[in-house]
């Protein structure tokens, strides 16, 4: 089967895709668990998102900066792996493709 594309979402898009869990995991990870190459550690301060993707696997990945430095940062949630959110990730790829 061929990977889907990968494609730049949006902040509403994403509330559309995650249940009140997943966004719960989400702002943890965003806000606890950013790694910063320039600060050498955790984003203290959180990042602040520049870009949403939803790749290939169905994951997304974040593009940011670190709120503490201003460095740029990057991070994949692995969502794709859960059967149902993979499933509503391919309805809302048709639902935008069309």
């Amino acid at each position: 089967m061929k990977r889907p594309k990968e494609i730049k979402i949006n902040r509403f898009q994403l509330n559309v895709l995650l249940n009140d869990e997943q966004k719960e995991g989400f702002d943890y990870i965003l806000n606890q668990n950013v790694y910063c190459g320039n600060c050498g550690g955790v984003c203290k301060q959180g990042i602040e998102i520049k870009e949403i993707f939803l790749d290939s696997l169905n994951d997304i990945r974040i593009e940011g900066i670190c709120k503490e430095c201003k460095g740029k940062v990057a991070r994949v949630l692995e969502f794709g792996e859960n059967k149902e959110f993979y499933q509503k990730a391919m309805e809302f790829r048709k639902s935008i493709d069309n």
